[in-house]
């Protein structure tokens, strides 16, 4: 069975099972006809179609609103030998979960809203499928060993945990831009010692000539942050670039926000046997992808309407880790 449809398949097995994985009463109630006439409805399924250059897509919506908490032990994609590359494969988290658990085993869901299935033509020819979410937002953890894709990632918070990991010289170098209070940002995405890779990586991090701006409670001097670029994962020394392994759970789109508010739109794994695009869900461009498996975890709109990266996270979290919440029942954190 190819790749793509083997896919396919099992993304549309999930689709399902997570719609079913709650608990449904029912009774049946016969309707007479005038009853019937009042009313109106629509399946929860439909079909889209869409068009970019030589390609055809054909979208099945799934009308769904989703509460899962679901545990992975090992989610590998994308495996083949691909030419200059030692990993064996596109993605591979182990451990994968999404949603959580808290005290007394309460359930922490992640939320999807308006699933679908998508596959690209070429000709009379299958030549991707993706499974996506219309809205996505909640925890998802792993052992995120390396991932093929494209993941927007914003680095902000205070100052201190930069100025902790510098030396005295290089203390020194910062201190007439940031204190310990000032709030300092910038924006990370996949790469391989400061190069942008978006294929098999395992870091995350600044790209070469990305800066650290300061944005708040600056030094007298804090526009000069900018004057230190991030070369090599290094800025005056100090690590810019992040094994991805040390990031076990990251909150995609913003939890504390109230239902589906600042969800992350148009987060999507896709395989397929060329380099090709799929339409995004919220600004309508085109995403390039490449052959093989494909992670997109988008930007989503903040409560300005502003677009601000899937993922954010402080430099604390950055240099020293996010530890793994809960995604077990039971005594069990993470393997079950």
């Amino acid at each position: 069975m190819r790749q793509s449809f083997r896919f396919a398949k099992h993304a549309l097995a999930l689709v399902c099972a997570a719609a079913l994985s709650g608990p449904v009463q029912a009774n049946m109630v016969e309707l007479e006809d005038s009853e019937l006439s009042d009313i109106t409805g629509q399946a929860f399924i439909n079909l889209s179609t869409d068009a970019a250059g030589s390609l055809n897509y054909t979208r099945i919506n799934f009308g769904l609103k989703v509460d899962t908490q679901l545990n992975i032990k090992k989610l590998e994609l994308g495996g083949y030998t691909r030419a200059g590359e030692t990993r064996a494969s596109d993605i591979l988290i182990n451990n994968f979960a999404l949603g959580t658990v808290g005290a007394n085993d309460s359930i922490n869901p992640f939320q999807i809203v308006d699933p679908y299935l998508e596959l690209a033509y070429e000709g009379n020819q299958v030549v991707g499928v993706r499974i996506g979410f219309g809205e996505a937002k909640g925890v998802l953890s792993g052992d995120i060993s390396h991932l093929t894709g494209k993941i927007a990632v914003d680095l902000e918070g205070k100052a201190k945990p930069l100025l902790d990991e510098a030396n005295f010289f290089q203390r020194l170098l910062l201190g007439a831009t940031v204190n310990e209070n000032s709030t300092i940002r910038s924006e990370a995405e996949l790469v391989n010692n400061g190069t942008p890779d978006s294929v098999r990586a395992n870091q995350a991090g600044l790209k070469d000539g990305s800066v650290v701006q300061c944005v708040a409670n600056c030094n007298l001097l804090g526009g000069l942050l900018s004057a230190f670029p991030s070369q090599g994962c290094q800025i005056i020394g100090i690590s810019t670039c992040f094994n991805l392994s040390q990031f076990q759970s990251l909150n995609i789109g913003n939890v504390s926000a109230p239902g589906m508010d600042q969800a992350a739109k148009g987060v999507f794994i896709s395989l397929q046997l060329k380099d090709l695009q799929w339409r995004d869900m919220d600004t309508s461009e085109l995403i390039n992808t490449v052959a093989g498996a494909f992670l997109n975890i988008p930007k989503y709109r903040d409560a300005n309407g502003n677009l601000v990266a899937g993922i954010k996270f402080d430099f604390n979290q950055a240099l020293n880790g996010i530890p793994r919440q809960d995604t077990c029942l039971g005594s069990a954190v993470s393997g079950c």
